[in-house]
């Protein structure tokens, strides 16, 4: 009798444990306003983003749940440059930071985000059968309002979708495009060009559906 009361009790303990830990996959779309960056496309970044965050109890309200972030993203954009030299932009960022999330009601809850990370950049510019390449790390920063709502709201399990508007800053790339050659070619300046600092920072949306289990 004693062991099945205890086996009842485990369960028990069992059923009512919230959810600890949370993966939102998605996709984000950052509208690039440095004059660096327009002068390669004068399309937005947009591409897609995985997340994992594990819930931190520190217990400050009953409402209020906090929770260690980490993320990877990976984006591109295509523009032309002087009307004949077409461009490609391709980026990777990873980042690691917190989220603060508040209940409202059973299916609704905001919150925020904080986060650093570093950000690579590779740019490739063509023209005809010529191709120059470069890419650069830098680092970011962000900062986003988010809105959850949930179609399975259970202290165990939930799923629905995120709606989050922020803005990432990003430091400067250095990036000089150049032709590929291998080790027995003279490479002339002409076929390197400094574009100097390129800046992907910039206002984004991001959707992405969530699971916290």
């Amino acid at each position: 009798m004693k062991n099945t009361l205890l086996a009842l009790a485990v369960l028990a303990g069992t059923a009512h444990a919230d959810a600890k830990n949370e993966v939102a996959i998605g996709s984000f779309d950052r509208a690039m306003h440095a004059s660096s960056a327009n002068a390669v496309t004068a399309d937005s970044l947009g591409g897609g983003v995985i997340g994992y965050a594990r819930k931190l109890e520190l217990g400050l309200t009953p409402r209020l749940q906090t929770w260690a972030t980490g993320g990877l993203a990976i984006g591109g954009a295509e523009g032309t440059m002087f009307s004949t030299l077409t461009t490609e932009l391709d980026t990777l960022s990873v980042s690691a930071g917190g989220r603060a999330r508040y209940t409202v009601w059973r299916n609704l809850r905001v919150g925020g985000r904080l986060d650093l990370g570093m950000a690579r950049a590779a740019l490739t510019i063509r023209e005809g059968d010529r191709e120059l390449y470069d890419q650069g790390w830098g680092m970011t920063a962000t900062a986003a309002a988010a809105l959850d709502l949930l179609a399975i709201a259970s202290a165990r399990f939930q799923l629905g979708v995120r709606l989050e508007l922020g803005y990432t800053l990003t430091s400067a790339i250095e990036l000089a495009p150049a032709e590929a050659n291998d080790a027995a070619t003279i490479q002339l300046e002409m076929s390197q060009a400094s574009l100097g600092s390129l800046d992907l920072g910039g206002k984004f949306f991001s959707l992405t559906v969530l699971s916290q289990f």
